[in-house]
């Protein structure tokens, strides 16, 4: 099924976004004080090298999330510096001579 194209966004290098998230049918998304740790720790560790973040809210069943896209010369030196195993494959292909990044058909 595609994602519709109002879902999608072009994240643009220095760029202030609102990102934020919720549950179907406000479900809790958020039970204890350690899944929010736990949430928080991951985020940190895997969005950090792309992003600042000006700040952040985490409620029972939602997020936001203010944050400012790092400079294409942060995110490179950052990926040349990272040892080669530990790159994701869509790391990995940032590197590659013909990547492309994706483009949304709208099919």
């Amino acid at each position: 099924m595609p994602v519709p194209e109002k879902y999608l966004v072009d994240f643009e290098e220095a760029g202030i976004y609102h990102i934020y998230n919720r549950t179907n049918n406000n479900e809790k998304l958020f039970l204890t004080d350690e899944n929010r740790l736990f949430f928080l720790k991951r985020y940190r560790e895997i969005l950090s090298p792309f992003i600042d973040t000006y700040c952040w809210c985490l409620m029972p069943n939602h997020f936001h999330l203010l944050i400012k896209i790092k400079s294409e010369k942060e995110i490179m030196n950052y990926l040349k510096n990272k040892p080669t195993a530990a790159l994701t494959i869509t790391e990995k292909n940032i590197f590659a001579k013909d990547y492309q990044p994706f483009e949304y058909s709208g099919a």
